[in-house]
């Protein structure tokens, strides 16, 4: 399917691996010029060459999306190399370390706000000014299935991710009658480098083989098709979601997560 969005210009940030990188190349692969943003400059120029073999323009700026001259880089460059941003990708975010609720001080929920939900409201209202002038562009924010069935050992980051979804609605709800959609992607349990990595040291502290842990879980929290997701599939539905096709999908949150939330409060 053709997403009609060649040489649209697209953000994406927490580019440089999983669902991040696999979005670049999917969308590389419609033609959309990219900016990448991660923190991490070895891993961005790994992506920005994997973009580049699928025929796309990119440019990467290297930075932590809680510093507010990471966002304006990110839109300069944009604005610098191929005139303004159409579509933006906020999927930069990540935890506060997995501890219990009573163990959980100030500065983690603070962290993962910030991480999470201002780094995504800074960024989103510096593209907003070309989107609503053009009266079209696409935000799409990388959330969690946590946003919508919190578990324990991750308040702050299911907070943040719930908050997610709520500044989604708000999108929509303000800017889609100019053309400008918003949605939300949850992901569940996705096979993404931190996940990997996470299997990884679990399996060398317990002695128990990826195969065995993994299985393990799936008994815990069943997913009904009964494995882990790819980046590639969670990055197809991102795609989508930035396209022509999706002019009339806002506001909305779509999860990709194989079927482990069975109902949505």
């Amino acid at each position: 399917m053709d997403l009609g969005i060649a040489e649209r210009v697209a953000v994406v940030t927490g580019a440089s691996r999983g669902i991040g990188r696999a979005t670049a190349e999917a969308l590389a692969t419609e033609g959309v010029r990219l900016v990448l943003g991660a923190r991490r400059a070895q891993g961005l120029d790994l992506a920005a060459l994997a973009v580049r073999a699928r025929g796309a323009e990119v440019a990467t700026v290297a930075g932590d999306v809680t510093d507010p001259a990471t966002a304006a880089a990110l839109v300069a460059a944009a604005e610098r190399e191929f005139g303004g941003v159409d579509i933006l990708v906020n999927n930069a975010g990540g935890d506060s370390g997995r501890l219990p609720f009573d163990e959980l001080d100030d500065a983690a929920w603070e962290h993962a706000y910030r991480l999470n939900v201002v780094s995504a409201v800074r960024l989103t209202r510096a593209v907003l000014p070309h989107m609503r002038d053009q009266h079209w562009g696409r935000v799409v924010t990388v959330s969690s299935y946590t946003g919508r069935v919190p578990e324990p050992f991750c308040g702050p980051y299911a907070a943040a991710k719930a908050a997610q979804i709520n500044l989604t609605r708000t999108l929509s709800r303000s800017y889609g009658s100019e053309g400008v959609v918003a949605n939300c992607v949850l992901p569940g349990l996705t096979e993404s480098d931190g996940v990997v990595e996470g299997f990884a040291a679990a399996s060398a502290a317990s002695g128990r083989d990826h195969a065995d842990l993994l299985a393990a879980m799936l008994r815990r929290a069943p997913i009904d098709v009964g494995r882990m997701g790819t980046p590639a599939e969670v990055a197809a539905t991102i795609a989508f979601l930035c396209s022509e096709q999706a002019a009339w999908i806002s506001g909305t949150s779509v999860s990709v997560d194989g079927g482990t939330v069975r109902s949505a409060p």
